[in-house]
Formats: C-alpha cells, sequence, structure tokens
C-alpha cells in the first residue's frame, strides 16, 4: 500500500509542475475560489507527504523489532496502518481541490501553534480570548482547516469587520469539531477558504451578525 501511495503522491507532484508550466502567469485578481483551492491543495500536499514519510517510517521500524519485541511491532504495524488511513482520505480531498499549485512550501500549522496565530493579532490592537472544550482529536488536516478557519475569521473581523475584540472556541465532539469565532465588528461575507476548508469535512459554516458584533460558526465532520 505504501509504495502505490508514493507513486500517486509522485504523480500528483508531477501534475501539478505541468499544470503550472502551462498556467505561468495567472493574474492575482482571477478567481477567489480557484485561487482559494489552490492553496488549500497546496497545503494538504504538504500534509500528505509528511504522514507518508511518518507511516514508512514506522513501517521500517516494525519491521526491524518483528523478531524481538512482537508486540511492540504489532502496535507500530496498526499505527502505521492508521496513518495509511489518513493518508488516503487526505489524497481524495487533495485530489478533488487540485487544479494549479503556484503556492510556495512552508511546514503547515497544527492547533498547537494557535497561541502564536493569536499573539499576532494580539500585537495588531486585537482583543482575543480563546478557549477549548473537549478531548482535542488527531488529524493533521483537520487541525490545519481548524486553523486556517480561525485565521481568516480573524483575520477578516480586522480588515472588514474594523473589530477590536473577539473570542475563539473550539468545542470537539465526538463526531464533530466546531469552531466558533465571535467578534464586535461589523457584518461581512468574504469567507471563501472558510467555506472550502468546510466543504473538504462535509461541513457546514454559519455566518451572520449577532448583537453587538458578527459571529462565524463551523462545523467540521471528524474523520473516522
Amino acid at each position: 500500500m505504501t509504495a502505490r501511495v508514493t507513486r500517486l503522491l509522485l504523480l500528483l507532484a508531477r501534475f501539478v509542475t505541468v499544470r503550472r508550466a502551462r498556467v505561468p502567469d495567472r493574474p492575482s485578481h482571477g478567481d477567489p475560489v480557484a485561487t482559494e483551492r489552490l492553496r488549500i491543495a497546496s497545503e494538504l500536499h504538504d500534509v500528505v507527504a509528511h504522514d507518508l514519510s511518518v507511516m514508512t517510517l514506522g513501517v521500517g521500524a516494525g519491521r526491524v523489532i518483528m523478531d524481538k519485541d512482537p508486540e511492540r511491532a504489532r502496535q507500530t504495524f496498526r499505527e502505521a496502518e492508521e496513518s495509511g488511513r489518513q493518508v488516503l482520505t487526505d489524497l481524495k480531498r487533495m485530489v478533488a481541490l487540485l487544479r494549479v499549485d503556484g503556492m510556495a512550501r512552508a511546514p503547515q500549522p497544527r492547533l498547537d501553534e494557535m497561541d502564536r496565530l493569536l499573539d499576532g493579532f494580539r500585537a495588531g490592537g486585537l482583543v482575543v480570548s480563546f478557549a477549548e472544550e473537549g478531548t482535542r482529536g488527531t488529524g493533521s488536516t483537520l487541525e490545519l482547516s481548524a486553523y486556517r478557519i480561525v485565521e481568516e475569521a480573524l483575520g477578516n473581523a480586522v480588515r472588514y469587520g474594523r473589530a477590536r475584540e473577539a473570542s475563539v472556541t473550539l468545542r470537539w465532539f465526538p463526531a464533530i469539531l466546531e469552531v466558533v469565532v465571535q467578534d464586535d465588528g461589523l457584518p461581512r461575507d468574504r469567507l471563501v477558504g472558510t467555506w472550502e476548508r468546510a466543504a473538504l469535512f462535509g461541513g457546514s459554516v454559519s455566518a451572520h451578525a449577532r448583537p453587538g458584533g458578527f459571529e462565524v460558526r463551523v462545523r467540521l465532520i471528524r474523520p473516522s
């Protein structure tokens, strides 16, 4: 399975290169939905490549210790199997989005870096609080999507809503991750990236004015 996934990842990378060569000068004022899909696909590519590397290392480690510690080897193989399932799921999502990849490669953020993101907004003058309810799940793509949703919601709150205060809440339910961003800013509708990321997980987006401000509420279905 690992070899097949590796070949698929290489084919996707080759496809990306060819499409980029065919469309080298896409104007920055093009279709915002296509541009956002492009960025998301680029991020997913990095996440999948990382997870595939972890899975491959796990299989190799299990093979090495198989004779000396069979139980530990079985656990290693089980973890690699789960990683493989997640990689395949992420690949399907990436294929559905991938059009052209012109984005720079960089390590993709996880929820552990949420404090750094919020500190950046605080340094810009936004008073923002953060709360997390329930037990945090695992899944790099889900974490990346939640991080980007918060980033877009707060960015729009400052740029278009002229907000001064905001709150971010993550609620972990057994089958759903709910991301809620509330602020005291003006109404707006610039949530292209949020809609695209919610669609990746079969989720929903609710964005509307509320007494004293604006609310973005996103529900992402957690991978089984």
